[in-house]
């Protein structure tokens, strides 16, 4: 690889990264599923064995971050990872989470809603708080899920923030529609005041490039300075 953080394309979903760091060879949020043969794909093209991969890390639990990660890990032995407050929801028959905006709970077949909300169960590495994983320090910020988290890669100054921002049409924080509990996703990018890094990768939208952390904290500063 020319790069040790790349984007991979041909994922549905989320948008996912390759990582090499001190810890290995990683994939983060590998998409819905069917996405690992994408990602498969992109490994061979760069001249890596499937086998190199050591982690598959989600930041968090949702279909199209995390739909095809099961299938990953077991194509390449990788081993999956995400914050242990989202990891019951990987356990096959937990009640799903409520989003209130989409209602599906309320509508479709408790099977189709798990298939729907979540990726299916695997025997998980749990994250906490501090945590290094391929290099990756951990970064809780809980809101959209119980366990979302963002991925601090210091010796690259980069970050990958999951579903925690995203950068679509500019800088947002997720919707109410899509958010485990509203109010605490809101203030969830909070958690990375003080923190520097020159790039940020997100879940949905382009990655920023240059002073990440300025352009982060200048958007926090104008929405607190509204509400």
């Amino acid at each position: 690889m020319d790069a040790l953080i790349a984007s991979i394309p041909g994922v549905r979903g989320a948008q996912a990264y390759l990582y090499e760091g001190s810890g290995g060879l990683a994939v983060i949020d590998p998409g819905y599923t069917g996405s690992f043969r994408a990602v498969l794909r992109f490994l061979a093209e760069h001249g890596r064995a499937a086998q190199e991969l050591r982690w598959v890390i989600l930041t968090h639990h949702h279909v199209d971050h995390g739909g095809t990660a099961l299938a990953l890990c077991q194509a390449t032995g990788a081993r999956l990872a995400l914050h242990a407050d989202d990891a019951p929801y990987l356990v096959p028959g937990r009640p799903r989470e409520r989003m209130t905006g989409w209602g599906l709970i309320d509508v479709i077949p408790a099977g189709l809603a798990q298939y729907l909300m979540t990726c299916a169960a695997c025997e998980t590495t749990r994250l906490y708080e501090g945590d290094t994983i391929a290099g990756l320090r951990v970064i809780h910020a809980p809101g959209h899920t119980p366990g979302s988290i963002c991925l601090f890669a210091p010796e690259e100054s980069a970050l990958f923030l999951g579903d925690v921002l995203n950068n679509q049409r500019g800088l947002a924080r997720p919707p109410w529609t899509v958010n485990y509990n509203h109010r605490r996703a809101q203030r969830a990018p909070l958690r990375l005041s003080g923190l520097t890094f020159e790039r940020a990768y997100f879940g949905h939208g382009s990655p920023l490039l240059h002073d990440a952390s300025g352009l982060i904290a200048g958007y926090l500063g104008a929405r607190l300075h509204l509400q």
